[in-house]
């Protein structure tokens, strides 16, 4: 059933889709490490939650702009361990995954150089497609000069549609080393429990930031890179690398983009051509007893 509104309502509608960048990649990686896995582990000051980094910021900005609970270093010096780190290690646009476009889809309309070139919504320009109605309705129920006839009901079939086009996305592969580091073995076990039990094989989940999900691949294979098997005088520190593959998607230049992230167009109810003679103002030709000009 078609939803009935009053004459003089306006429909409104909002459109949340943002063009997705490398930092919205890298925020789906923390926040699925951050708030799903939500990693917990026995310290010394009891059962806390281990604190996650994406790489490791300046040393300066940790010990000036940190809270003192939250710091990661220890009298702003020393790394606070049990830890997260988050490294991108590379980023591929590799052909063959072409996701779903599997050919390269050109910007409609090229020469207004506006961009856009997938609809991902479309709805009913309400005020404009009424004038198109009230005019057509005039004109074939009335006398084109009565104003009752404009609200006459008929099949109109000029309807005035705004569409919101996006760019052509690029598919990447993104790679993601994620340090795991504690001062003892229990920590460690306690640590890897989530990435083991919740992600069992095949490690495939889908991680999101705001309206954007991509999909992510765990690699099976944990490294060890302990160094508590030596005897030296080095500080004895637990540490295991997972690797992480991404499946991400880039809309636009971001900050570099020139064109606008989303484009608005309207659709075109009728194409009209005008004839040379009715735009000059020509007589008929050949019937000198005739008066009236072409029509338009």
């Amino acid at each position: 059933m078609p939803k009935r509104t009053d004459l003089d309502e306006q429909l409104k509608a909002q459109y949340g889709l943002q063009p997705s960048t490398m930092e919205d990649i890298d925020q789906a990686v923390y926040n699925f490490l951050n708030d799903d896995l939500n990693v917990s582990c026995e310290t010394n000051d009891g059962f806390k939650k281990v604190p996650i980094i994406f790489a490791t910021p300046e040393r300066a900005y940790q010990i000036k702009n940190e809270p003192v609970e939250g710091n990661i270093r220890t009298d702003g010096r020393t790394l606070d361990y049990p830890l997260i780190s988050i490294v991108r290690t590379s980023l591929t646009k590799n052909p063959a995954d072409k996701g779903r476009y599997g050919v390269d889809i050109p910007p409609y309309y090229g020469f207004y150089k506006k961009g856009g070139s997938i609809p991902v919504a479309r709805r009913v320009m309400q005020e404009k497609t009424q004038k198109f109605a009230n005019a057509a309705a005039i004109n074939r129920f009335g006398d084109k000069t009565n104003t009752t006839y404009q609200t006459f009901p008929f099949d109109n079939k000029r309807v005035v549609y705004e569409t919101l086009y996006a760019p052509m996305p690029v598919y990447v592969e993104v790679m993601y080393d994620i340090k795991m580091i504690a001062d003892y073995q229990q920590q460690m076990n306690q640590i890897l429990a989530p990435f083991l039990s919740r992600l069992s094989a095949p490690a495939v989940f889908n991680i999101g930031h705001e309206t954007h999900t991509y999909e992510a691949f765990l690699d099976p294979t944990f490294s060890n890179e302990s160094n508590n098997a030596g005897v030296g005088t080095d500080e004895r520190l637990f540490k295991t690398t997972a690797n992480l593959k991404v499946l991400g998607y880039l809309l636009g230049a971001d900050k570099n983009q020139e064109t606008p992230g989303i484009i608005v167009r309207e659709s075109a109810v009728e194409v009209t051509i005008g004839r040379e003679r009715a735009v000059l103002g020509d007589e008929p030709e050949f019937q000198g007893d005739r008066k009236d000009k072409y029509r338009a």
